[in-house]
């Protein structure tokens, strides 16, 4: 049964790299809440506690549910957690995961179990934590009224990127033997990932886009607005130029042009286009 929270919560979500920073950091200037645990990256830190873990990709429902509803009473500092709650939140301490210390990880479990009881009750809420999207096929079921922000960056450039921590944790569920971190791998991640993500924005319908991180560069004006409408704010110009003004495009936009396409599955690079990314010169 879905929890029935007010003002329901925007989530902002993708493949570590695509450019999430930056709506997380134009939500918080909109006056959404995202937390009180968060990095540089404006990520939402108690999400990967709960839920980033090769446990959680197939749990049974109760016991997501519980995790879920322990994220939404931090989030929302709605009451203090019950023993059981906290005992589960500190269990998911005991060991080091693939991203995370156990020392990380009791930091992340501290902050989450004092912010439960702050009362805060927040006008606008959400988060942003790229995995959010691993999750989308069930959280709907237990956050009534969930609305979901995809971005989504050429996954040729991002077949070269530092961060696949994604295809680190979850490729061997995905994509079966060969989950090596390669370019070619990470290009088959991202495009099981949009595949998956777009199938599940259907059920969705209203309550899900699908924005391309170059779309934000290029037209950021434009983008800003559709994602700002989207999370139930009428922007007046004041907000539209100060969220114009937090697009910087990364250098490496086009990054994938100085290495060969041969690389890849030609059918993965056929899928990039296909969304309406540049491939190639």
């Amino acid at each position: 049964m879905p929890l029935n929270v007010s003002n329901a919560p925007v989530a902002i979500g993708g493949i570590g790299g695509s450019g999430t920073r930056v709506v997380a950091e134009i939500l918080r200037v909109a006056g959404f809440y995202m937390g009180s645990d968060l990095n540089e990256a404006n990520d939402n830190l108690w999400f990967p506690l709960l839920f980033v873990r090769r446990p959680n990709w197939d749990i049974d429902d109760i016991k997501f549910s519980s995790l879920v509803s322990i994220f939404v009473t931090a989030m929302t500092g709605a009451c203090p957690l019950t023993e059981t709650e906290i005992s589960l939140v500190r269990d998911l301490t005991a060991e080091d995961r693939i991203q995370h210390s156990t020392t990380w990880l009791k930091s992340r479990a501290e902050t989450l179990i004092v912010n439960a009881c702050s009362g805060m009750s927040p006008n606008f809420w959400g988060w942003k934590a790229p995995n959010t999207h691993i999750f989308l096929d069930r959280l709907p079921q237990f956050i009534s009224g969930l609305k979901y922000i995809h971005i989504a960056r050429n996954g040729l450039d991002m077949a070269y990127s530092k961060n696949q921590n994604q295809l680190r944790i979850w490729g061997r569920l995905v994509l079966g033997g060969d989950c090596a971190v390669t370019a070619r791998n990470s290009l088959r991640f991202w495009c099981w990932a949009q595949k998956r993500v777009l199938d599940i924005g259907a059920d969705m319908k209203s309550n899900f886009i699908f924005v391309r991180y170059e779309d934000l560069c290029s037209e950021p004006k434009v983008t800003m607005q559709r994602i700002l409408h989207f999370a139930g704010i009428q922007p007046d110009e004041q907000l539209l130029a100060r969220s114009v003004a937090l697009i910087t495009p990364s250098k490496s936009i086009g990054r994938h042009k100085c290495f060969p396409l041969q690389d890849f599955d030609p059918l993965d690079v056929a899928y990039v286009r296909q969304l309406g990314f540049v491939v190639g010169a």
